[in-house]
């Protein structure tokens, strides 16, 4: 799973002046990012994409997945268990969102998943960037958390709805 993927990237002031929209054709995953940071190669599975900033120290993945568990309380559970080597600092959860911020090694992470398509699809966002520029990627954390959501998807006909 693309979540699952350890990612890295860039930011020069973290706001970008340009922005681009990216959407996951298969779960309908929308979100925006740099419009100066490159796509890696999309995964065989096609549940999203990861870009990485011009120096290659952070990276915004943007993927989505089905909601496979009995109930949204068992899929945030297995949201909020840290990775290896992950510690969570923040948590939030609304009644069909998880965020999760934390720390691994010098590295920053932010995730965030919200259960759309008639509790169908997880669309996620995860952004992740060195610890000793946090104030400069602020900015960026919230815009593209912020630019999150669903839309269209061949995968899942509820979406379409």
């Amino acid at each position: 799973m693309l979540c699952a993927v350890l990612l890295t990237g860039w930011v020069a002031p973290a706001h970008a002046e340009s922005w681009r929209t990216y959407s996951n054709e298969r779960f309908g995953t929308t979100a925006e990012v740099p419009a100066d940071w490159s796509p890696g190669r999309p995964p065989d599975n096609n549940d999203g994409l990861v870009f990485r900033s011009p120096d290659g120290q952070a990276s915004i993945a943007v993927y989505g997945s089905l909601h496979l568990w009995d109930t949204i309380d068992q899929a945030v559970a297995i949201f909020e268990t840290p990775g290896d080597g992950e510690t969570i600092t923040y948590r939030h959860r609304a009644p069909r969102s998880i965020v999760i911020s934390g720390t691994r090694g010098d590295q920053i992470y932010y995730a965030k998943s919200i259960l759309s398509c008639r509790d169908n699809v997880w669309n996620s966002v995860r952004i992740e960037y060195p610890a000793t520029r946090k104030e400069a990627f602020d900015g960026l954390v919230t815009h593209v958390a912020g630019s999150l959501h669903s839309g269209r998807s061949y995968q899942v006909a509820e979406c379409n709805k």
